[in-house]
């Protein structure tokens, strides 16, 4: 089980996330968002990150310039889309991409409708999909128990070829039930994980243990 924390926006959350070791952090593209940062500020940020952890950028709508400017900053590990995902941006994507996949209803359906928009030449680019809440960033998730289970084990998807992300939501109250339903490859967490002025400390390392909690009471059983 791998851990997202995503939207980084300081240097005192480098400091957490070194600390605390996550598998990825994610630095946000997109000017309506609270956790917005420049390229310039990004790279700086995640120059200081531990070389075990790996940089995703975070964009909405993109265009292909956009991912080139991104890639040519030779920083980043992965690319994360939301919203409008065009084949010309997968065509000029050096860089796995996770697309994230917005559910209204079940989950399994909105993943299937989301693959079968992309031209299929152009799959291979995807690495992961993320199953985020109808308004990403919201803080909300999506309904779990309306959702079909869509698990690699027993199960034939469309996006077993794909890691599953899961977002929109967590926190560490509620990330072992997610976990339990969905079984995913990573967690990423990003306003549950936040205190008064960006990303808690506290509420970072009690995301990551509850994680780690539910992976040993798995291997356990």
């Amino acid at each position: 089980m791998k851990i997202k924390i995503c939207g980084i926006t300081r240097p005192e959350e480098i400091e957490y996330l070194n600390e605390y070791a996550p598998d990825f952090a994610g630095f946000v593209f997109y000017g309506p968002s609270k956790r917005n940062v420049t390229i310039e500020q990004a790279v700086s940020l995640a120059n200081r990150l531990s070389e075990d952890i790996r940089r995703v950028a975070v964009m909405v709508s993109p265009e292909p310039g956009d991912i080139i400017k991104i890639q040519e900053t030779g920083v980043f590990d992965i690319i994360q889309v939301h919203r409008k995902l065009s084949d010309k941006v997968l065509e000029c994507a050096k860089l796995p991409v996770w697309y994230a996949v917005n559910i209204e209803g079940d989950m399994e359906e909105a993943v299937k409708n989301a693959i079968g928009e992309i031209p299929e030449a152009c799959r291979d680019k995807i690495s992961g999909i993320v199953a985020d809440a109808k308004d990403f960033g919201s803080g909300k998730t999506f309904n779990w128990h309306k959702s079909k289970r869509m698990l690699k084990a027993g199960t034939r998807s469309p996006a077993d070829k794909y890691s599953f992300i899961l977002a929109g939501g967590l926190n560490p109250e509620n990330v072992s039930e997610g976990i339990r339903i969905f079984a995913p490859d990573v967690v990423d967490v990003s306003s549950g994980v936040e205190g008064t002025d960006g990303k808690d400390k506290v509420k970072i390392s009690a995301f990551i243990q509850a994680v780690r909690s539910y992976e040993r009471m798995d291997q356990d059983e």
